[in-house]
C-alpha cells in the first residue's frame, strides 16, 4: 500500500462516505489492516457522528493537528473554502504528502494548489452523490462502480497519481484521467446543467398561483426531474461561481431550445422526431451503463 495515514477534511456526504468506504476495506482480507483515518470538520457534531459511525478513527479538534502526519489528505469542503484549507495546510504538511480534493470544479482548485501547497496535488471529483447532504447520509457503497475523475497537470508526479488512483480503486470507483479545463467543460453539461434545470422547474412551478393544486398532482415524473433541486445549496453556489464560463453557454443553448420547442407544439412531426431522438439517445446511454 502506498499510504496508510489518511486525513479527510470535511465530513459531509462525500467526505464521510470516503471514510466509510476506506474503513470497509481496512481489514486483513483487503490488505489494509494498518489504515488509520483522521477526520476534521468545523462542526463538532459531524466529527462525533463520523467517529460513531466508524468513518474515521480519530477526530482532532483542529485542522492542523488532523493533517500534520498524513500521507494522503482528502479535501471535501465546498469549492470556495478550499483555498483557505490549502493556505492553512501548506506550512504543516509533510514534503512527501499527497493532497487531493473532491470538488465539482477543477481548474481554479488546481491553480490554488500550485500556489499554496508544498507537496503534490491531484485534483479529483467522484461522479457520485445524492440530493441529500451531511454525514448522516454518508454510506460506504456510494462510490461502487462510479466514475471518479482525476485531473493531474503536466507537473503532477506519477507517484501522486498512483496514490490517488489507489484511493479510487479501494473505495470501489473507476478512475478517469483528464485535464482540469476539459473536466470543467464536460461536467458543466452532465452535472451542473441538470441541477440548474431541476432548480428552474421547482422555481417555475412553485411560483404559480396554482401551486397548491399543482403539488397535489406532482407525482413520479415531477419528483424525478426535481430531485436534484434538493442538493446542497452552498456546494452548488460555489460550483456555479467557479465554473460560470463553462455553464453559461449550455444554459443559453437550453433557453434557445425551449423557445424552439414552444414553437413546435403544433407540429406533430417535429415533436415526434424530437421525442424519438431523445428516447433513443437515453436508451443507448442506459444500455451502455448496464454493460
Amino acid at each position: 500500500m502506498i499510504w496508510s495515514r489518511v486525513t479527510i477534511v470535511g465530513l459531509g456526504l462525500i467526505g464521510g462516505s470516503l471514510g466509510l468506504a476506506l474503513k470497509r476495506a481496512a481489514n486483513p482480507a483487503h490488505h489494509l489492516p494498518e489504515l488509520r483515518v483522521s477526520g476534521y470538520d468545523q462542526s463538532a457534531a459531524a466529527r462525533q457522528l463520523a467517529l460513531a459511525s466508524g468513518a474515521i478513527d480519530v477526530a482532532p479538534g483542529n485542522l492542523v493537528d488532523a493533517a500534520r502526519e498524513a500521507e494522503l489528505v482528502i479535501i471535501a469542503v465546498p469549492v470556495l473554502g478550499i483555498r483557505d484549507v490549502f493556505a492553512a495546510l501548506g506550512p504543516v504538511l509533510q514534503p512527501g504528502a499527497v493532497v487531493t480534493d473532491v470538488a465539482g470544479t477543477k481548474a481554479l482548485v488546481c491553480a490554488w494548489a500550485a500556489e499554496l501547497l508544498p507537496c503534490a496535488f491531484v485534483g479529483g471529483h467522484p461522479m457520485a452523490g445524492s440530493e441529500r447532504s451531511g454525514m448522516a447520509h454518508a454510506r460506504a457503497d456510494l462510490f461502487d462502480g462510479a466514475t471518479y475523475c482525476l485531473t493531474p497537470t503536466e507537473d503532477t508526479p506519477q507517484t501522486a497519481i498512483a496514490a490517488v488512483t489507489q484511493l479510487i480503486e479501494i473505495v470501489g470507483a473507476r478512475p478517469a484521467l483528464m485535464d482540469p479545463a476539459t473536466h470543467d467543460r464536460v461536467v458543466a453539461a452532465v452535472s451542473h446543467l441538470p441541477f440548474l434545470l431541476s432548480t428552474l422547474l421547482v422555481e417555475l412551478t412553485t411560483a404559480s398561483p396554482e401551486w397548491d393544486l399543482l403539488r397535489t398532482l406532482a407525482a413520479t415524473g415531477f419528483r424525478d426531474v426535481s430531485r436534484l433541486a434538493s442538493g446542497d445549496a452552498r456546494m452548488h453556489t460555489d460550483i456555479c461561481l467557479t465554473n460560470a464560463t463553462a455553464i453559461r453557454p449550455w444554459l443559453r443553448d437550453a433557453a434557445r431550445m425551449l423557445e424552439t420547442l414552444a414553437d413546435e407544439l403544433d407540429d406533430a412531426t417535429a415533436l415526434q422526431q424530437r421525442f424519438e431522438h431523445a428516447k433513443a439517445a437515453r436508451d443507448d446511454l442506459l444500455a451502455g451503463d448496464a454493460t
